[in-house]
């Protein structure tokens, strides 16, 4: 579970939010005692066949500045945490590296920067943090652009109650009960019926069977837009970290569709945190 992560890897590529990430990722360390590992994974340059162990030698150097430069920034943040950070590089393409990083590494929780591209689908999370959003093994946190420093007040917990949701609600509740967070339950319909009813009380239920009730508030909407009913209550509720779950078929990845790409840019400012839906 995130609350009692005890490995937290941050892939970087020295941009100004996977900086922010290293921050975030800090502040969780402080309340669950992990050991932080900064990443950064270097891609072999075809365009210098003639001389590339060089050109890598180059690039391994350049890096490791970059990583000590940010471990610096990082002990001057959190001078006397007593948090474990250390420094890794590997070469090859950066989402395999970075999954079989959190592999070998048994990592409890990924967090990154989710800088934006141009291009429509990617124009949101940017292609890496986009993929690694879509088939890590464990939970990932994807710091924006342009979020602040972390300031986790209110959770918007997206549900469509399906097996997984309500193991990841109770999740959820446990890393907001870290930050005195309020989790907001919501699910968006197109239309009410006897059916969604029941499985609206019916997780309301089991959330006062296992005494999560204190944190948690329950919003069924009823709305065609689905997607632009969630960037509603985000603004309304002031949500400062949008929980998805992940599932072959999901919210998550029509947030990649480029049709939504204009609604959705209410997330370059907050953090998005995917949780596996299915083991």
């Amino acid at each position: 579970m995130i609350s009692s992560a005890k490995h937290i890897l941050i892939p970087t590529d020295f941009s100004a939010c996977s900086k922010m990430a290293l921050m975030y990722a800090g502040h969780i360390a402080e309340k669950t005692g992990a050991k932080l590992t900064i990443l950064n994974v270097i891609e072999p340059p075809f365009n210098f066949p003639t001389n590339v162990e060089g050109v890598i030698d180059y690039l391994k150097e350049n890096a490791e500045q970059h990583l000590n430069r940010m471990e610096e920034e990082f002990y001057t943040k959190f001078a006397g945490k007593n948090i474990k950070l250390k420094q890794q590089l590997r070469i090859g393409k950066p989402v395999s590296q970075i999954i079989e990083a959190i592999g070998d590494s048994k990592v409890d929780l990924v967090v990154m920067g989710s800088g934006a591209e141009e291009s429509s689908r990617t124009l949101l999370f940017g292609s890496v943090s986009a993929d690694i959003m879509m088939s890590s093994t464990v939970p990932v946190l994807s710091v924006p652009e342009y979020a602040k420093e972390l300031k986790f007040e209110n959770f918007l917990f997206t549900t469509n109650f399906r097996e997984g949701d309500f193991r990841n609600l109770k999740e959820t509740a446990s890393f907001a009960k870290l930050f005195g967070s309020t989790v907001h339950l919501l699910h968006v319909t197109k239309e009410k019926n006897l059916e969604t009813e029941i499985k609206f009380r019916g997780i309301k239920e089991l959330a006062s069977e296992e005494e999560l009730l204190n944190k948690l508030k329950f919003d069924l909407i009823i709305d065609e837009d689905i997607v632009g009913t969630m960037t509603k209550f985000v603004d309304s509720k002031k949500i400062s970290l949008v929980v998805l779950n992940r599932y072959k078929k999901s919210v998550l990845r029509s947030l990649l569709d480029e049709n939504h790409t204009k609604k959705m840019r209410i997330y370059s400012k907050i953090p998005l945190l995917v949780l596996v839906g299915e083991k």
